[in-house]
């Protein structure tokens, strides 16, 4: 059974004394953030904490159960209406959290290069980012797409400049 977006607001706004909450729907369900971090979910009209020994301190009462089939246990918060104890609750659990692993994806580590103008270099380790699009599309027209044989050669040319670039682009098909 999915959540009533009532019931969803309403647990926003009575954990929003712990910090900035937000929520990200989930198959008919929510995850639920403090500050960035998941701390927990909010299940058929439900709400989850994971569970840590510093938010397990704060509880009133201990009841876990699995947010859904199949899920770990995760603390389930019967007195959703106390917005003091809520709040306690999340700031209690959320510092106790593993941090999120940065992610595996090379291309994040690298740096996104937007030019000024068409004299800038084309820099080593290039990124086709959206803003380098932006960029291409202001001197190619927005029917500009990321070409396969344009993205090699940008590549293949650092220390040239996007003049050099746009001009190339202009020769594919």
């Amino acid at each position: 059974m999915a959540c009533n977006p009532d019931f969803v607001q309403y647990i926003i706004d009575q954990c929003s004394g712990a910090g900035e909450i937000a929520v990200k729907k989930m198959m008919g369900d929510y995850c639920i953030y403090c500050d960035g971090s998941l701390f927990g979910l909010v299940c058929d009209n439900g709400l989850f904490i994971k569970p840590t020994y510093q938010g397990a301190a704060v509880l009133k009462e201990l009841d876990m159960r699995p947010p859904y089939p199949g899920a770990k246990d995760h603390f389930f918060i019967d007195d959703v209406d106390d917005r003091e104890y809520l709040t306690a609750i999340v700031k209690a659990t959320v510092p106790a959290l593993p941090k999120p692993k940065q992610g595996k994806n090379p291309m994040l580590k690298k740096e996104i290069h937007v030019p000024k103008s068409l004299d800038d270099v084309i820099p080593a380790e290039l990124v086709c980012s959206q803003a380098l699009r932006a960029f291409f599309e202001k001197y190619l027209g927005e029917d500009f797409r990321y070409k396969v044989k344009f993205q090699h050669w940008l590549h293949q040319n650092a220390g040239k400049t996007y003049r050099e670039a746009v001009s190339f682009y202009r020769t594919l098909d």
